[in-house]
């Protein structure tokens, strides 16, 4: 597994290679915990999660499409696709891992079976020789999908987010992606005054069935 951070020159220059970079993704964060903050207490404990979830996404549609990126959501995974339809970016609230070089994060919680079979097609994407057969109607398919990955910590003035982009090679056996290719990490984000949302489960908007072995 490759780990490199953004403040080093090989984290900037891979985030380059992918037509990414380090002050739009923060800005679409920031935005994104704006939004989050317009909530209280009295919300119910999804919304705050669920609101920079779905900001999230947007924000980054918003700031990529007019550099040649497209919007896709195949089987209800939201998507940003890259302008030659070679990767594909989503975003997904993590464990306390995320955005710790030195630990090994997980999606918080478990996926759907879209979701998996995008994560296998990464996984057999890097097996020599491979070429994936994408459904002709399944838009953006047979292609690597990247991962924003984030958790929100409650600190005694504000939240902090943790946060990396990172390529998942495979799904643990409850459906939490918990196996990386690839991670860049970013340095944190502190919100001071913002909002702590003590119950807050960083929620997602996919409707999408979760898989889980029996017994």
């Amino acid at each position: 597994m490759a780990v490199v951070h953004v403040e080093e020159s090989r984290g900037r220059d891979r985030l380059t290679e992918l037509g990414l970079s380090v002050e739009t993704i923060e800005d679409v964060l920031r935005r994104a915990e704006a939004e989050r903050n317009f909530c209280t207490p009295l919300d119910p404990v999804s919304l705050p999660g669920n609101i920079f979830w779905g900001r999230t996404i947007r924000f980054l549609r918003e700031a990529h499409i007019p550099q040649g990126w497209r919007s896709a959501s195949p089987n209800n995974v939201s998507l940003l696709l890259s302008p030659a339809d070679d990767f594909a970016i989503t975003a997904s609230s993590g464990s306390k891992g995320a955005g710790y070089a030195a630990l090994i994060p997980s999606t918080r919680y478990a996926k759907g079976s879209a979701v998996i079979r995008r994560v296998e097609t990464n996984r057999q994407l890097m097996l020599s020789d491979y070429e994936a057969e994408p459904d002709q109607h399944d838009v953006g398919g047979g292609i690597p999908t990247w991962f924003l990955l984030y958790q929100h910590v409650n600190t005694p003035t504000g939240t902090r987010l943790y946060y990396e982009l990172s390529l998942p090679n495979n799904a643990g056996s409850r459906g939490k992606i918990d196996s990386w290719h690839e991670r860049i990490i970013f340095p944190y984000l502190d919100f001071e005054g913002f909002n702590p949302f003590p119950q807050d489960d960083d929620g997602e908007g996919d409707i999408d069935i979760p898989i889980e072995r029996l017994g």
